[in-house]
């Protein structure tokens, strides 16, 4: 989006809120805002600008990735390293410092490997190497042209490069890989192997890169892919085993709004209760 249409969501995102608890809103302490690609664009005095527009004037303001949010929603607060795979991918690490050093997630063009754009983009590419018999059959055919409602692979061709862009209509096709791998198909398991590959060549990077204390530094395994967990813990740790290297995989305790409060908690130095993850997660959810 350009400058003024994402000045203006900013905005509009704020007003909203402020309406819907105007007195709440009015006691704000500490704002947390995790976005993606601010500090990237060096915007983060943008988003802070806008922000002290809605908050009280004695309110800190904080702007970093979304991805230490991510992070937080399953450490609590704590360091470590978040892999991120929803529609795109990335890989981030933060210290006790909050000093952290990034890995991938460079755009769907080029990079975002192990995204679910990526892994669409494996189906599709499954899907026609094995219609020109360049590639083995695999049952993700008859799926994908089941999804599409077309008889036909040629005609998937209008279904993807249609008015959407394309990413919004490859990247759902990820979820196929899980449903045909469940049932054997050799295609979609080597799909789902060869993005375990590239999450721990990401990660590894991540820690190798950084400076870490003595014991496991946790992993945490955050987006739409990660739903099938399953597919991934059994090889990354067969992998980090192999490395001996201290990497600790986990879900996400908190939904990733979760990591923002405990950021913002954080900039303020409030310490956590031991049952915040169960607190919050009840008022949230009510």
């Amino acid at each position: 989006m350009d400058v003024q249409y994402f000045k203006s969501t900013i905005h509009d995102i704020l007003q909203n809120l402020h309406q819907q608890n105007p007195q709440v809103f009015a006691a704000i302490d500490s704002c947390f805002a995790g976005m993606a690609g601010v500090k990237e664009l060096q915007a983060e005095e943008v988003v802070e600008t806008i922000v002290r527009q809605y908050v009280p004037k004695t309110a800190k303001i904080y702007v970093d990735n979304d991805a230490l949010i991510a992070l937080y929603a399953g450490t609590l607060g704590q360091a470590g390293i978040v892999q991120i795979a929803g529609t795109g991918a990335i890989t981030m690490g933060y210290d006790r410092e909050q000093h952290f050093h990034r890995v991938g997630g460079w755009g769907y063009l080029f990079d975002d490997e192990g995204s679910g754009y990526d892994l669409g983009v494996q189906v599709l590419r499954a899907i026609f190497q094995s219609y020109d018999g360049r590639g083995d059959p695999t049952a993700l055919s008859d799926v994908v042209l089941r999804y599409f409602s077309v008889e036909n692979v040629p005609q998937l061709i209008a279904c993807i490069y249609g008015e959407e862009h394309p990413r919004t209509v490859i990247a759902p096709l990820s979820k196929f890989v899980f449903d045909v791998a469940a049932e054997g198909d050799r295609i979609a398991l080597q799909i789902i192997e060869n993005a375990c590959k590239k999450y721990y060549a990401a990660i590894k990077a991540c820690y190798l890169n950084m400076t870490w204390e003595e014991g496991d530094v946790p992993v945490v395994l955050m987006g739409g892919v990660f739903n099938r967990e399953a597919y991934f813990l059994p090889k990354l740790q067969q992998y980090v085993q192999a490395d001996e290297i201290p990497l600790q995989f986990m879900a996400p305790v908190l939904k990733p709004i979760g990591g923002a409060v405990i950021a913002a908690l954080k900039q303020v130095n409030v310490q956590l209760g031991s049952d915040f993850a169960e607190s919050f997660s009840q008022n949230y959810e009510q």
